[in-house]
């Protein structure tokens, strides 16, 4: 299914890049403050990676034929990228440091299970 792997790779993409973003923050905290060059960047692109990711969920749920959370989860997504891009740079950290550990944790979750046998399985009309 075409759809599935335009999925995968979106997610794949937007996998590595929020997986980055802790990393470079740790970095940053032990002093590497080149670290943040990095962050910044990456972490203002993030909400733009999970707009193409539901362009991705959106064509494997219609035409594709799978399931509708990917897309709806995306959108949530989004929602929470741009509330991370502004808690960031307001440096509110008491919001940025666990939105950003949630949605680590809901961007992986989703790539392993883009991968997993139940992603290819088709859901009646």
């Amino acid at each position: 299914m075409i759809t599935l792997w335009l999925l995968r790779m979106t997610l794949l993409l937007h996998a590595v890049l929020v997986a980055a973003q802790p990393i470079l923050a740790g970095y940053f905290l032990s002093g590497e403050v080149d670290a943040m060059a990095w962050h910044g960047p990456i972490g203002s692109s993030l909400f733009l990676i999970a707009a193409i990711q539901f362009v991705a969920a959106v064509l494997y749920w219609r035409p594709g034929r799978g399931r509708l959370w990917p897309a709806l989860v995306t959108l949530g997504l989004i929602v929470a990228e741009l509330t991370q891009l502004a808690f960031g740079y307001a440096q509110n950290f008491a919001v940025h440091v666990p939105l950003g550990t949630a949605i680590v944790i809901t961007v992986l979750w989703m790539t392993v299970w883009s991968f997993r046998s139940s992603a290819r399985g088709k859901v009646k009309p």
